[in-house]
């Protein structure tokens, strides 16, 4: 199980970055901090060409997002003493986002997805497959292509499951095109 799961993460990885090189950035962070579950969060976002024009939200734009958890010896577990175990997931998500440019370096990117999670192992289990996120990035924009920033989010299934822990995350973003 855990090959085929290094071999579908390869194959997403080099799919996503042949295909939207220009979009792609990448996150890496703590999921679900604030619980024994944590885990290292590790976020490929591909912001599209797509739009939409929603009420009166002007331009929202199309994102795919894929993120990996992995915690394999409790490094990242928060509160409480942690049973040792080894923790894996993958949450593949889409929706939109509006990026408002705060002043010449700073910008403020919410955004809504929804998406498949699902847990191995003794990974999080969160209720539902189907989860969504609600998001909000703080960047600082170093050229018009490359910025850095952090991201906080928060997934959950809005109790539509049998249970609904949810999860809150913390990641570090950053994008490099100069």
């Amino acid at each position: 199980m855990k090959l085929a799961i290094k071999i579908f993460i390869f194959l997403f990885l080099v799919s996503t970055s042949l295909n939207a090189k220009d979009h792609l950035y990448y996150k890496i962070g703590i999921f679900d901090y604030k619980h024994e579950t944590g885990g290292l969060a590790l976020n490929i976002k591909n912001v599209t060409n797509n739009t939409f024009n929603i009420l009166d939200f002007t331009k929202l734009t199309q994102i795919y997002e894929f993120t990996g958890f992995i915690d394999k010896g409790n490094y990242f577990s928060g509160e409480g003493k942690p049973t040792k175990r080894e923790e894996y997931s993958i949450y593949i998500s889409s929706g939109l986002q509006k990026s408002f440019i705060l002043s010449n370096n700073f910008s403020l990117v919410p955004s809504f997805s929804v998406g498949l999670y699902q847990e191995f192992d003794d990974g999080k289990d969160m209720g539902f497959p189907l989860e969504f996120k609600s998001e909000i990035e703080l960047n600082y924009n170093l050229s018009k292509n490359s910025f850095f920033g952090i991201t906080w989010n928060h997934i959950s299934n809005a109790d539509i499951g049998n249970r609904n822990p949810g999860s809150d995350s913390v990641l570090f973003n950053f994008k490099n095109n100069f």
